[in-house]
């Protein structure tokens, strides 16, 4: 009787974790700042997960490379470590979008520059075979046990 009660709530954990693990986003569930903080990681690590913004501005958190996923696929991303530092933050323009299927997340950029000399110079982009858009990041899209959300780089240029 109690091997029979352990076995149904193995199966209930496992059917619970899978469910979690299947949640479809959209859009507004990732809006807002994530942060990567570089204090935590070595450079040993596989793993790299950005967190919802934290309100604390200690000095030492200004180690950290920030994504802020707006709406209208706008996106700005921090990747200087240092500026913090100099007080000189310097946010560049992104865009980016939402695979919902496979929970992931693609920041792109140099999007409007391609775009704009496909527009003025259509042969010189068909010769070259330039992309609509440069890959910059890939985001996996991770449920943490509490509910919360983190998003794990899977692919970084």
């Amino acid at each position: 009787m109690k091997k029979a009660i352990c076995i149904t709530l193995i199966y209930f954990a496992f059917a619970l974790t899978a469910l979690a693990q299947n949640k479809t986003y959209t859009k507004s569930d990732v809006y807002g700042t994530w942060v990567l903080d570089l204090n935590k990681f070595d450079l040993d690590d596989d793993i790299y997960t950005f967190e919802r913004e934290k309100s604390s501005k200690n000095q030492e958190e200004k180690l950290n490379i920030i994504v802020i996923l707006l709406e209208l696929d706008q996106c700005k991303v921090n990747y200087d470590r240092t500026s913090g530092f100099c007080g000189n933050e310097a946010f560049k323009d992104y865009s980016w979008s939402l695979d919902k299927d496979l929970g992931t997340i693609n920041i792109y950029h140099s999007e409007i520059f391609l775009k704009q000399f496909k527009e003025e110079n259509p042969e010189d982009f068909n010769s070259f075979g330039l992309p609509e858009k440069y890959n910059a990041m890939e985001l996996k899209i991770v449920t943490l046990n509490n509910g919360g959300i983190e998003l794990e780089i899977t692919d970084w240029e």
